[in-house]
């Protein structure tokens, strides 16, 4: 009886999710994500392979991580204190991993689950082969939750090691559905090739020409991808004149027009302005 109301309320649950992409109230956001995940986990532990809670849930802590935790490590990163830096990065990392859990579950694929693990590259190919269109949406959680908890983590040696499963799963990724959830995907790729020094394999002209066919799909509906784009590829190549202008896009924006997309524009409006008013920490003045 536990499982079938579970599963007769997931559905709605799955339908209703919008509620939260539609907040304006980053504050009130905040708040609502971890009593929403915990609601799903608890209907989880009554049906635990239903995958509209898997996918609610690898999709939820994901975002989470993202939008409330990470928003906050952008800024104290630059105005401290350091103990906020180290907690706000450890929380980050539990809920990004939490994420790849659950879109490993959603996945359910063991052979490339522990391909991945084991880092079998080669397993894992064959494994990557086989997905289709509809494993897109697991395989992006994984692969996303992997790679920021890595990200927040470049001095752990065993995370690093990981970086090879994750390039694969998301050029993977792309391939399979490079629209998922407003072109992620492609942000990923833009995002990740102007976030390493080109000694260590940063590509500039990977990551605009990822940047541009984003922008092209949703540049006006998910601000997110001029504001990484100002962030990431303009410090990278020391653009100033394009970071004000991808800044200001994202500033005068209408949010009412996308009314589904406003939480993730509030945010990423909250981070442009931030990053407008300390633009000197990262792109540095001529002359």
């Amino acid at each position: 009886m536990n499982r079938i109301t579970a599963n007769s309320t997931s559905g709605m649950l799955m339908y209703g999710s919008v509620a939260l992409d539609r907040e304006a109230d980053l504050e009130f956001a905040a708040l609502a994500f971890p009593a929403s995940m915990k609601t799903l986990e608890t209907f989880l532990v009554n049906s635990p392979e239903n995958e509209d809670l898997l996918l609610l849930l690898a999709r939820g802590y994901n975002s989470y991580a993202f939008a409330i935790l990470e928003t906050e490590l952008d800024e104290v990163s630059v105005t401290g204190p350091e103990h906020k830096v180290e907690s706000l990065t450890r929380r980050a990392t539990i809920h990004y991993l939490r994420g790849r859990e659950y879109g490993f579950k959603l996945l359910d694929n063991p052979a490339l689950e522990e391909a991945a693990r084991t880092t079998d590259l080669g397993k894992l190919d064959t494994e990557l082969a086989s997905l289709k269109k509809d494993d897109a949406a697991a395989l992006f959680w994984v692969g996303y939750g992997w790679s920021s908890a890595i990200n927040l983590q470049q001095e752990d040696a065993s995370m690093l090691k990981s970086l090879p499963v994750v390039e694969r799963m998301m050029a993977r990724v792309v391939e399979l559905d490079e629209d998922y959830n407003l072109a992620a995907p492609l942000i990923f790729h833009a995002v990740y090739n102007a976030s390493k020094p080109e000694a260590f394999g940063g590509d500039p002209k990977v990551s605009k020409a990822y940047f541009e066919r984003a922008m092209a799909s949703h540049g006006e509906d998910n601000l997110l991808i001029p504001l990484l784009y100002a962030r990431f590829y303009c410090t990278m190549v020391q653009d100033r004149a394009l970071f004000d202008e991808l800044i200001a896009k994202v500033e005068s924006a209408d949010l009412t027009l996308y009314p589904e997309n406003r939480l993730v524009n509030e945010v990423a409006r909250k981070r442009a302005r931030f990053w407008a008013a300390n633009v000197g920490d990262i792109i540095l003045e001529e002359g």
